[in-house]
């Protein structure tokens, strides 16, 4: 630890939500009600798998619950030892699967209102990320303009697959108003899964997705590029 400096910023650390019943509170009586009378249990994606070995740190696995969805472990495992300066916040939860767009934008209100209350209100060291739900451009803007009143959320968090490459034009709202809020935008690796995430189809293996996510990063920036995204959008 000697040869830590401190002050540095983790640009990505992962709180995880419990539970779908842990955004109960941060959903309304409607989507509430839809939630307990469906039965729905979790939004769980094949991208971080609960008992996969890469999703956590054997000596930083917790007994019971899932790895991340205490701050408490975070403060021990990451903050104080490695004396960050700041964290930020990227929950990889999957509200980005459901097909829904009204669900679908719900959730990720929810997971967002989730995220300052149960983290960045508990450690002045957090930043967070804005989840948007990219089944409608028109709801994703408007969850970006909503979310950065709060100046603790420093960026727009996306998947690396989705529906549609993300330099098509359809989804050039969405950079538009992040580079009206200078908010950058953020692309990590995972799916929604409305797809199949290699370009052969669907494998029967972890190993398979996890790989595929390298050929899917070469694939946006090619369409982030060519379709003219940094030309459109310089800052």
């Amino acid at each position: 630890m000697a040869s830590l400096i401190a002050g540095g910023v983790d640009c990505d650390v992962h709180p995880a939500v419990p539970h779908l019943t842990s955004l109960l509170p941060y959903l309304n009586d409607y989507w509430r009600d839809q939630v307990t009378t469906r039965g729905m249990v979790d939004l769980v994606s094949q991208s971080y798998p609960e008992k996969s070995p890469i999703v956590s740190r054997p000596d930083w696995r917790p007994e019971t619950g899932k790895p991340g969805e205490s701050l408490a472990d975070m403060q021990r495992h990451v903050l104080d030892p490695f004396q960050l300066k700041l964290a930020i916040c990227n929950p990889l939860y999957g509200v980005q699967m459901v097909f829904s767009e009204d669900m679908q934008a719900a959730f990720c209100r929810a997971l967002n209102d989730w995220l300052a209350k149960e983290w960045l209100d508990r450690d002045p060291r957090l930043r967070g990320s804005i989840v948007i739900p990219t089944q409608s451009v028109e709801k994703a803007v408007a969850e970006i303009e909503r979310c950065a009143q709060d100046r603790r959320f420093v960026q727009v968090l996306m998947l690396v697959m989705g529906d549609m490459p993300l330099g098509k034009r359809a989804l050039w709202p969405i950079y538009a108003a992040a580079e009206r809020l200078e908010l950058p935008v953020g692309i990590h690796a995972g799916s929604a899964y409305h797809n199949p995430p290699t370009s052969v189809g669907w494998g029967s293996y972890h190993i398979e997705d996890y790989v595929g996510q390298a050929q899917a990063f070469q694939t946006q920036l090619t369409s982030l590029i060519v379709e003219g995204v940094f030309a459109k959008y310089p800052r």
